[in-house]
């Protein structure tokens, strides 16, 4: 089995966000962790993939009758399980990841752009990348316009776990403080914070901003009631 391989693993529904957002989730090995790819469609009709998952062959039908994918986005240097056969199924895909995620995602897939080098789709403001402050360019956030609002789309940097079973469960979400609700984890305290002040003022400029309609994030469930309030009290905690 090669990276290049289209390898299906078992992965969910596709899950309907608003006109130009979706998201599918899959288990991610043996733990209680699921990993979530979504899925933009710019204004002009080509499809931007923010942390791919390989999907079924309906799911793959479903994805290319939304347009034609032409920009793939791996938002960190653990992301990449499926970013080599995407590119290898869309060969003109541009791969975008943040700057100091570069030489692991390389040793994956060829690297076109950085975050915040330029935007997405040309010309077209309605998506938009962006490193987060203080994380020394090792993740950044994803903004998507949608008729309803605007979506931020983080990744390790933001968790929003439940409270989970078995030794999993206790070692890394109670003990290590990192389930129970929307946190900034251990991971992105330790391995992507270099400026904590600098990071919780970008979280609060994020949760100040008028119309944010919901967060996503890579690894729990989705933050869709008082969005901005969370991240507001998400930032007082660093």
């Amino acid at each position: 089995m090669s990276d290049t391989d289209w390898i299906v693993r078992p992965h969910g529904p596709v899950q309907t966000l608003a006109e130009n957002l979706w998201f599918v989730d899959a288990p991610l090995g043996n733990l209680d962790l699921h990993r979530r790819m979504v899925v933009v469609r710019g204004q002009a009709g080509g499809l931007l993939l923010h942390s791919a998952i390989a999907l079924n062959e309906a799911g793959m039908t479903w994805l290319e009758g939304l347009g034609e994918p032409q920009v793939l986005v791996v938002p960190n240097g653990f992301h990449r399980l499926d970013a080599a056969r995407y590119k290898a199924r869309y060969p003109k895909l541009r791969v975008i990841c943040p700057k100091a995620a570069r030489t692991r995602v390389a040793t994956k897939v060829v690297v076109d752009e950085f975050y915040g080098d330029k935007l997405p789709f040309e010309a077209d403001e309605s998506v938009q990348l962006a490193h987060l402050e203080g994380l020394h360019k090792r993740e950044g956030v994803l903004r998507v316009q949608s008729a309803d609002g605007h979506s931020l789309i983080f990744n390790d940097a933001l968790f929003n776990l439940p409270h989970m079973p078995g030794i999993f469960g206790f070692v890394y979400g109670r003990l290590m403080g990192n389930a129970g609700g929307p946190k900034v984890t251990t991971i992105t305290r330790w391995f992507f914070m270099k400026n904590k002040k600098n990071y919780r003022a970008h979280l609060e400029r994020l949760g100040a901003e008028p119309g944010l309609k919901r967060v996503i994030v890579a690894h729990g469930s989705l933050i869709d009631r008082e969005p901005g309030e969370v991240l507001m009290r998400v930032a007082a905690t660093l």
